[in-house]
């Protein structure tokens, strides 16, 4: 029942309300899919500790910042799907060798702290990945990975150095058996200097991981 009202209330809002594609306004749908596969192509980074990272678009595209911001601190939640999809879409594309074993890999979000998940509610990272995992089928582990304390947002530091500093020692690993010679999917909406996606790759390596693949909505 409660089902049902639910279903009825949201009907009612999208009547009053009609979503519109944040890009090209057409109607029904809050990013359509021609919007989406046309925003910049995607960036396979190297890194100095061998781990790729593999950024599905740009940051630098207005509609992709719009989104992603609308997603992290607005509370548009339902953006997480479409972020999944252009994810998916491009890692098929990109990279389908990463998508020939799905047994033998999981997918880990970048944690949130328990302060900062208290005063967002959600954790964006983790609402990406459980799509993901869905269309990849691969495992879905959002609670091996966790932050340790918090910090200052990476947003707010701009000195490379500093937020390299800023999130050493913050991960730990809960269940080392989990990720014991898995690939693991390393999910985050977006990566700047990859400070957060190396730190979190370390721990993840030390505690048996066979590869950490670092997978991101956009690059900053």
């Amino acid at each position: 029942m409660a089902e049902k009202l639910i279903h009825i209330f949201k009907g009612f809002l999208d009547f009053l309300f009609p979503q519109k594609c944040l890009n090209c306004g057409i109607r029904g749908v809050i990013i359509c899919n021609k919007c989406l596969m046309s925003f910049p192509p995607p960036l396979i980074l190297n890194v100095p500790n061998g781990r790729n990272t593999f950024a599905a678009t740009s940051y630098d595209d207005e509609i992709v910042k719009k989104i992603i911001w609308l997603l992290k601190y607005k509370g548009v939640r339902t953006l997480a799907k479409p972020l999944a999809d252009l994810i998916f879409s491009r890692l098929r594309d990109e990279m389908p060798q990463l998508l020939k074993n799905p047994g033998g890999m999981v997918i880990i979000p970048i944690p949130l702290s328990r302060k900062r998940l208290k005063e967002r509610g959600y954790n964006q990272a983790e609402l990406i990945s459980r799509f993901l995992s869905d269309k990849m089928s691969v495992r879905f582990l959002p609670d091996v990975l966790y932050k340790k304390k918090d910090t200052i947002s990476q947003v707010e530091i701009k000195d490379r150095k500093k937020r390299l500093e800023n999130v050493k020692g913050v991960f730990a690993v809960k269940n080392p058996e989990a990720v014991k010679n898995k690939v693991v999917i390393l999910i985050d909406d977006v990566t700047t200097t990859g400070a957060t996606l190396n730190e979190a790759s370390h721990i993840l390596k030390q505690s048996g991981a066979k590869k950490v693949v670092g997978v991101v909505a956009a690059r900053g």
